[in-house]
């Protein structure tokens, strides 16, 4: 006898047989998944990529290193007052120059012009007052030489009518001859008198003209001076002794009045300026003490003022010299600066290189001796300098970490050494 089977209880067997195998398959993928996302990351590398420290309780010293910029203290800038045409250069950049020396010399034909014809107006002037006094002292001589002459006639005439009036009382002369002789005595004392009072006016008056056209002339010369030194406002020179900062200008170049053609530094007479991160704000503070080192000596500066204004992150603080010192600078030139911000006794110290953040978090790499390898391990710091750093969990004296000198491994868990 022949068994009929059921082809829908045959279908219904194989899918449950699939949907059972696909479970299996999805449960093994979860596994793998899991597996793989608890696997910890390793990374193999030569043990020469590294160095191991040791944390050990110590003195934390949060010490900023950054740097200085040398600026003068005095200062002149160099300017052109008139502009030209550059003809001459007699100086380069950073060539230290005596005040007076000449550093260029222009051409301005315009200038020049005005020049000549204002100091021909002034000689005009000049001339004109000159001839003022010439004829002043010629009227003088004149009026002395017409009284000189007066006196003359009225001397000789009235000896000449004292002879005459015997003979003119005895009756031998005329009395219309006597009478002439007389009235030309009376017009020579009238001009004499006439002449001596304008004098004595003219030598009251004279002194005092004179003086004031003499006075003229000189301010006029002076004038004539100052006029014709206009001309050396051609020739640019240094104002000061010092270190002629950069100089860009050629020969050919035109100038124009008022210019900026270079600046005199006086090398003698420094302050210097840092800028610090914001975060720095609350610890560096006027009249704290800090030291610069340049050309292999530590220099003591004092900060004389912190600005409150932060731009782009960074705040500017002034610095001063803690005492008068001879340094060659020039400007812009930069010192290493150290700025002790505080100090902590009994603190557990690693290097500030060790410790790398993730997410906000602090993390090291522990090295494990035994297994010789470097597993990432998370730590809480307290506080960082440039050097060291304050650690407060996660560490204990005598652990060593690892600085990494090659690669970025943060993201892997272990390090293993080659």
């Amino acid at each position: 006898m022949d068994i009929q089977l059921d082809p829908k209880s045959t279908e219904h067997r194989v899918a449950k047989r699939i949907a059972g195998l696909a479970l299996v398959m999805f449960g093994l993928l979860c596994l793998w998944l899991i597996k793989l996302a608890t696997a910890e990351k390793v990374t193999h590398m030569p043990f020469t990529q590294v160095t191991v420290h040791v944390a050990q309780r110590g003195t934390f010293t949060d010490t900023l290193v950054t740097r200085a910029v040398a600026i003068p203290n005095e200062s002149v800038i160099i300017a052109s007052e008139r502009g030209g045409t550059v003809i001459e250069v007699r100086q380069s950049a950073a060539n230290d120059v005596k005040k007076g020396d000449v550093i260029a010399r222009l051409s301005n034909d315009d200038f020049v012009l005005q020049v000549t014809s204002r100091i021909a107006d002034v000689t005009e002037q000049t001339n004109n007052l000159r001839n003022m006094r010439r004829s002043l002292e010629k009227d003088d001589l004149d009026t002395r030489l017409a009284r000189q002459d007066s006196r003359f006639h009225l001397e000789k005439i009235d000896k000449e009518a004292a002879r005459k009036k015997t003979l003119y009382e005895r009756g031998i002369l005329e009395k219309a001859t006597y009478e002439q002789l007389l009235d030309e005595l009376a017009h020579w004392k009238t001009r004499y008198a006439i002449l001596t009072t304008y004098q004595e006016r003219q030598d009251s008056m004279l002194p005092s003209e004179l003086a004031d056209i003499a006075a003229s002339v000189k301010h006029l010369d002076t004038l004539t001076r100052l006029i014709e030194s206009g001309l050396d406002k051609l020739v640019i020179t240094a104002p000061i002794d010092g270190i002629l900062s950069p100089l860009t200008i050629k020969i050919g170049q035109q100038i124009k009045p008022g210019e900026k053609v270079a600046n005199v530094d006086n090398p003698h007479s420094y302050y210097f300026e840092a800028s610090f991160s914001k975060y720095y704000l609350d610890k560096i503070r006027p009249h704290d003490r800090v030291t610069a080192h340049y050309a292999g000596m530590d220099i003591p500066l004092i900060i004389a003022s912190v600005s409150s204004v932060v731009e782009n992150g960074k705040f500017l603080a002034k610095l001063t010299l803690a005492r008068p010192q001879q340094l060659s600078l020039k400007r812009g030139q930069s010192l290493d600066l150290r700025v002790l911000l505080g100090t902590q006794s009994d603190a557990l110290l690693i290097p500030t290189k060790a410790v790398f953040f993730e997410t906000d978090e602090a993390w090291v790499y522990r090295y494990d001796e035994k297994h010789h390898r470097a597993v990432k391990t998370p730590v809480v710091i307290k506080r960082q300098g440039e050097t060291q750093s304050e650690v407060l969990n996660g560490l204990s004296v005598g652990q060593q970490v690892v600085v990494l000198t090659g690669g970025n491994v943060e993201k892997s868990n272990i390090i293993e050494f080659e």
